[in-house]
């Protein structure tokens, strides 16, 4: 070691080449020194203030659409309402404590870009009102109040926007409510067929002052309820005579007696006793049912065809032996018939019956004792 070093200072010692270089000491004068400026500072603070304000900004930029058609209706003077509540944070500012001083730069930017915000809100609003005046238009009734200036410059910006955006003015034409739809009724077809329809008005009919208009209902539904045709050209044929009808009626159903019968039956009571006889013996070639069987007896027995009478009331007594009325009515056709036996026989069934009226049983024992005596 000591003999490179010694080389070294010998090296040294000549300045010769590969000499260390010796420091030089001159007297020049520092550079100077880039003074600081805070333009710099600005775009990151407009970043930050941006990135903080963004969400009020977007908010506010939202509500600049909605202020644009309100503008339309709202009188000058709520605008002018509106432009006052939206400068009051700016007195507050002014006004407020040195603490905002002490904020940090990006606190100071926040209220100045809320402030554009607001005014370029309000812009559309005031350039749709001045070139014409709107139509005179009620006042309303309480402008919205400014909100509370705070010490805080941000939340005075957001309780100034945010009422502005989200409170919507007052339509000054109310729509009128809707009108009910009108209610259908619905009509339920009935599960009846047309023969029970038919047979529920004809026993309405009965109940009825004017029961007609139910018999021809009745019978436009059913054609075949021969009770009901029969009882409309009764009603009729007291106002006048319905021959032809029963004509063609009886023609239309010739199985039917009852049409034959009910024309004898008007054309006794109209006196012709002979017309009468020739529509009972039309109905001679029918099987009635009971109800016309025992009016066709009564007719037998009136025009004197007493051997008919007889038969029918035979005929009765075999379907009801302890009806009285049938029991008189032989009685009556055998004591015609100069037959005193069956005819006291018949008159005393007669009186053992229940159903008789007062006036049949005065009439039946009176012809009893008559034949007894003899």
């Amino acid at each position: 070691m000591s003999v490179i070093n010694d080389t070294l200072k010998a090296l040294e010692l000549r300045g010769g080449r590969g000499a260390m270089p010796q420091p030089v000491n001159a007297s020049a004068k520092p550079a100077p020194r880039r003074r600081f400026s805070p333009l710099w500072l600005l775009p990151p603070l407009l970043a930050a203030a941006l990135w903080a304000w963004w969400p009020t900004l977007s908010h506010a930029w939202r509500a600049v659409p909605q202020l644009a058609l309100s503008a339309e209706t709202v009188p000058q003077a709520s605008v002018e309402v509106s432009g006052a509540a939206i400068s009051a944070p700016t007195v507050a500012e002014e006004t407020a404590s040195g603490d905002t001083a002490s904020k940090a730069p990006a606190e100071t930017l926040a209220p100045a870009a809320s402030t554009e915000v607001t005014e370029a809100a309000t812009t559309p609003a005031e350039a749709v009102a001045d070139p014409a005046p709107a139509p005179a238009q009620p006042e309303p009734s309480a402008a919205p109040a400014p909100a509370e200036a705070s010490t805080a410059p941000d939340t005075a910006a957001r309780e100034v926007v945010a009422p502005v955006a989200a409170e919507p003015m007052p339509d000054p034409k109310p729509k009128p409510a809707p009108k009910p739809a009108p209610q259908v009724l619905a009509i339920q077809p009935s599960a009846l067929s047309a023969e029970e329809q038919a047979q529920r008005l004809w026993q309405r009919a009965g109940e009825e002052a004017d029961p007609e208009p139910l018999l021809e209902e009745a019978l436009s539904l059913a054609p075949n309820l021969h009770e009901a045709r029969l009882e409309l050209l009764g009603l009729q044929g007291q106002r006048g005579s319905v021959d032809d009808q029963l004509m063609a009626a009886a023609r239309a159903y010739p199985d039917q007696a009852g049409y034959p019968l009910l024309a004898a039956q008007q054309s006794l009571a109209r006196g012709e006793t002979e017309l009468a006889g020739q529509w009972l013996d039309w109905s001679t070639r029918l099987t009635p049912d009971p109800q016309w069987r025992a009016k066709r007896a009564a007719l037998a027995q009136q025009l004197g065809r007493l051997a008919l009478a007889k038969d029918d009331y035979l005929a009765l007594l075999k379907a009801e032996p302890q009806r009285g009325a049938w029991w008189l009515g032989l009685g009556y056709a055998r004591d015609s018939e100069r037959d005193l036996g069956g005819a006291k026989s018949a008159y005393r069934q007669a009186l053992e019956s229940d159903d008789l009226s007062a006036a049949a049983q005065a009439f039946a024992r009176e012809r009893l004792t008559l034949l007894e005596r003899r």
